[in-house]
């Protein structure tokens, strides 16, 4: 007898749509608002070509002469020297997306690019460095490799959680020696922090970061402090200048005193602890 009642569908095919269903709209949602870091991830293969160095994918734009690719590689060889000479190793290898114009970080960076040397993709997946034809050098390709190695050796999710935009800015610019003085922008800091100190208005309520320093050496940070720089859209803002300087004077002068094995420890430390906690720690210990 024929059985005309289909049987219905099980729970265990439910789930499996939905659960298709729900990464489809994600990668809809991130395409429509972060359509060139689907282009890194998904697209890269189709627009440029991909030089293999020691277990790392260098893109390049099809244009790229023979010259020109060889001397990238040899770029990523002296930038892995500065990250070795900060961490003790090299463990990241993301992808890096590299162009003889603009057109490859417009498509895969920063849509509106005008003026941009460099940047970072840090996703789940992987890591993804775009550069600019301006950034492609040694400093600006040491900075964004800063940024790979510490979620290669955090994860991204604790990377996500519990590292303040400051302290990642900070260390990467231990390896980018563009602006080593700072000299105007210290001026511009100090006139900053002068015209605060006037203002009855300002109020500090930090309980990390205050305008008490660290020590004899650290920074009085006014309304600039570092609590304050703890996301993207904090610290990315007209002020990011400044911003950089005081994340790179606090990291510095940390990095100064625990060296690279205090860098290891609050890596480590990190695994179980905050990172207010684990800094604190690292302060405790000096």
């Amino acid at each position: 007898m024929l059985n005309l009642f289909k049987p219905p569908i099980s729970l265990k095919k439910w789930i499996g749509i939905a659960f298709l269903l729900l990464i489809f709209w994600l990668i809809l949602l991130t395409f429509l608002y972060a359509p060139t870091l689907i282009r890194s991830i998904f697209l890269k293969d189709l627009y440029l070509d991909k030089l293999k160095f020691e277990q790392t994918d260098i893109y390049v734009n099809p244009a790229m002469n023979k010259e020109e690719r060889q001397n990238i590689i040899i770029l990523y060889k002296k930038s892995r020297i500065r990250i070795d000479s900060l961490f003790g190793s090299s463990q990241a290898r993301p992808s890096i997306l590299v162009g003889t114009t603009n057109e490859v970080m417009q498509r895969f960076g920063n849509s509106n690019a005008q003026g941009q040397t460099g940047m970072t993709h840090l996703t789940p997946f992987g890591t993804y460095i775009i550069l600019s034809p301006e950034g492609t050098n040694i400093d600006v390709l040491s900075h964004e490799l800063s940024h790979a190695e510490l979620i290669e050796r955090l994860g991204w999710q604790t990377r996500r959680n519990k590292i303040p935009i400051w302290f990642d800015e900070g260390l990467a610019m231990l390896v980018d020696k563009r602006f080593e003085y700072w000299t105007t922008l210290q001026q511009d800091w100090r006139n900053l922090i002068d015209i605060e100190k006037n203002d009855s208005n300002i109020n500090s309520n930090s309980d990390f970061y205050t305008t008490t320093p660290l020590d004899s050496d650290s920074l009085s940070l006014s309304s600039f402090e570092l609590q304050n720089l703890q996301t993207t859209e904090q610290f990315f803002t007209e002020n990011a200048q400044i911003h950089y300087f005081l994340s790179q004077e606090e990291v510095a002068r940390w990095y100064t005193k625990k060296g690279q094995k205090g860098l290891l420890q609050l890596i480590e430390n990190l695994k179980e602890n905050s990172f207010e906690d684990s800094y604190n720690v690292e302060k405790s210990t000096q």
